[in-house]
């Protein structure tokens, strides 16, 4: 049986309700289209999963 995947906040923040969620905590959504819609604007990640290459990373280069 697989287990429930987290996600990461992967840029910014994220403000849910009273709760904010900053980049690199885990962030659990209270729907699926949210975070259908976090993924696609590339706000959240999969926990352990890097982001693609040539995104804005704030590395400074």
């Amino acid at each position: 049986m697989a287990g429930k995947v987290e996600y990461v906040v992967v840029d910014g923040c994220i403000q849910d309700g009273k709760q904010i969620v900053k980049k690199g905590e885990v962030y659990s959504s209270s729907s699926k289209e949210l975070t259908e819609q976090l993924i696609k604007e590339g706000k959240i990640g999969r926990r352990g999963q890097l982001p693609a290459a040539g995104t804005d990373d704030d590395d400074g280069a």
